[in-house]
């Protein structure tokens, strides 16, 4: 397919995709659309899609390895999260960069842990993720196990079911703070409270005792 054809059906797609079609969103942000043959070609040719005005392209060119720095550079302040989280998973990926990706709000909850797992993530950075606004970026201070237990208060005082499941998981979790969320008005959260593996053992009888068990 010629440049000219392929910028022209892009175009259409893209402006399916503008006009709210499903359909058109679905083959521009799944990876069964993307040009996987743009991998193959050398590399100055695969430099010139840097600035192509079609996501898939930039995405693809940011998941090879052998960029150079300014490619990264490029890739990594893409206007597209896909592009730039894509762009992430290289291994010499910059700490600054991925904390950047991390605080992020957006649609990736999902993503965001598998970011912070990255070798080159300041974990030193996580417990002041709990003062960020967006709760799917809060709930990503629960990755530090050793988060201390005012900045746990803290996130068990959240509106939000999950964040407050979270706490009740996680293994710095205090007593008091555990009795508290074992009588939470959310039932998952109460017995996330009662598995984790921190509760006295008197207390876990008690909660089996009353549950007639």
């Amino acid at each position: 397919m010629d440049p000219e054809t392929r910028d022209r059906l892009y175009a259409l797609v893209e402006a399916e995709r503008t006009d709210g079609n499903i359909e058109a969103e679905i083959a521009l942000s799944w990876n069964f659309a993307e040009p996987s043959w743009l991998r193959e070609a050398p590399l100055d040719e695969r430099l010139t899609y840097l600035d192509c005005p079609h996501t898939p392209f930039r995405r693809v060119l940011a998941s090879c390895r052998d960029l150079p720095e300014e490619a990264w550079h490029r890739l990594d302040n893409d206007p597209d999260l896909t592009v730039r989280r894509t762009a992430a998973r290289r291994p010499d990926t910059p700490a600054d960069v991925l904390e950047a990706l991390v605080r992020t709000h957006g649609d990736v909850f999902h993503i965001r842990p598998l970011l912070v797992d990255h070798p080159n993530f300041p974990r030193h950075t996580l417990r002041t993720f709990v003062d960020e606004t967006e709760p799917n970026v809060r709930y990503v201070a629960l990755q530090d196990p050793e988060l201390p237990a005012p900045d746990l208060w803290q996130l068990a005082a959240a509106a939000e079911s999950f964040l407050r499941a979270g706490v009740a998981r996680h293994p710095n979790v205090t007593d008091a703070l555990l009795e508290r969320l074992l009588s939470d008005a959310d039932a998952r959260v109460a017995d996330d409270a009662a598995a984790n593996s921190v509760l006295r053992v008197d207390r876990m009888y008690r909660i089996l005792d009353a549950a007639g068990l």
